[in-house]
């Protein structure tokens, strides 16, 4: 099984990874999946993530519930473009993630040729980035699953959501797919869902 990792420290269980790993003959280095969720991370952990040699055939990437507002964005770019060869699922669930940020990532996340799941519900992301989004990510040919945020227009000013006008903006999304031409399964997930009030919940068939 490939090494999944939990921890407040990168560097310190990649140093531990390595030692047990060649401690007991098992050099299953480069890692394939790691998940690092739901803590805080450090400037130093994400720097030390994105230069670590052992991402180089990194396959699974969980960020899940860390937030990644206080980074700078050219920090998770460097990330980005170290795995960018072999990255096949990427989650960024609950990162606190707005326009700003994604917007300066999405020239990485364009060149991630290998991705085929991408998750970044419980996001805060107005309508025009994720259409944006969804056009930079077209030439991804092997991106086939796809979970984002409700529009930031879905809501009113106190984070309710309105089901009507979360109706037409999908519309106005399948409009952006049919353009573009190229089959994809996406979800588009309210936060939190009103069928299972989870904030991030797969439960549903793909909606546009």
């Amino acid at each position: 099984n490939e090494p999944v990792l939990k921890s407040q420290s990168v560097k310190m269980v990649l140093e531990l990874i390595t030692y047990f790993s060649f401690s007991s003959r098992c050099l299953k280095i480069p890692l394939h999946n790691i998940s690092i969720t739901n803590c805080m991370l450090t400037e130093s952990d994400l720097t030390h993530l994105s230069q670590s040699p052992k991402i180089c055939q990194l396959k699974g990437l969980n960020l899940s519930g860390v937030t990644l507002t206080n980074f700078h964005p050219k920090l998770i770019q460097s990330l980005l473009e170290k795995v960018a060869g072999t990255l096949e699922e990427l989650n960024l669930n609950l990162c606190g993630i707005m326009d700003s940020l994604l917007t300066a990532l999405v020239p990485a996340l364009s060149c991630c040729s290998q991705l085929r799941i991408f998750s970044m519900c419980g996001n805060l992301i107005s309508m025009a980035v994720l259409k944006s989004l969804l056009r930079h990510t077209d030439g991804l040919s092997a991106l086939r699953i796809e979970f984002y945020p409700a529009p930031r227009e879905s809501y009113s000013s106190l984070g309710i959501l309105h089901q009507e006008r979360l109706a037409q903006l999908k519309a106005e999304l399948w409009e952006v797919l049919t353009d573009l031409g190229r089959p994809r399964k996406i979800w588009i997930s309210p936060s939190p869902c009103p069928h299972c009030g989870e904030d991030v919940c797969d439960h549903l068939n793909p909606n546009i």
